[in-house]
Order: C-alpha cells, then structure tokens, then sequence
C-alpha cells in the first residue's frame, strides 16, 4: 500500500520541503500492533496496544490472534503470523 511514510519518531518525513510518499504496509503493521484501542479516533477500536497485552501475563497465542485479527479488519491478507515476544515475523499484504 502507498501511503504518507513516517520517520524513525513516527513523524511525517519531509525530504526536499514535501511529504515523502511510498510503500507503507509494515509501517502500518507496525502503528497497527503498537496503537492501544482509542487512540484512533475514526477507528475506536482497532489497535493491538503490545505494550499492554507484555505487561500482563500474556498469553502468545491470545496475542498473536489479536495481531491477526486487526491486520485483517485493516484489509490485509495474513498467510502468516509465528513467534513470540520481539520476534514476531508477519506475512500479510493489503488486498
């Protein structure tokens, strides 16, 4: 998917004075896995919200599920989704 990229502190990259554009799916991966559900004001609740589900004692399977589901409510095709803690390797793209 195109889309406006962020930088590394997840704001608008600027280069040249104008936005930068391009592909953009594991950014929004990644923005989709960190959001906690609310913080998307059009989209109340989509998000993943990680940093919650680590601070319980998650279980990997429950989080993984959840990961899922949301790719796939933000239209993407997961064929997918294996491992746990900060090494979770996803495989999904935008239909």
């Amino acid at each position: 998917m195109n889309d406006l990229i962020l930088d590394t502190d997840y704001d608008l990259k600027i280069a040249n004075g104008d936005l930068v554009a391009g592909e953009s799916t594991q950014q929004h991966q990644a923005l989709l896995i960190l959001i906690e559900k609310g913080e998307l004001r059009e989209f109340p609740t989509r998000g993943v919200g990680v940093q919650s589900w680590i601070i319980d004692d998650v279980n990997f399977g429950d989080l993984n599920a959840e990961v899922k589901r949301q790719f796939e409510l933000d239209g993407m095709k997961v064929l997918s989704l294996k491992g746990k803690n900060a090494n979770l390797q996803i495989e999904a793209y935008y239909e």
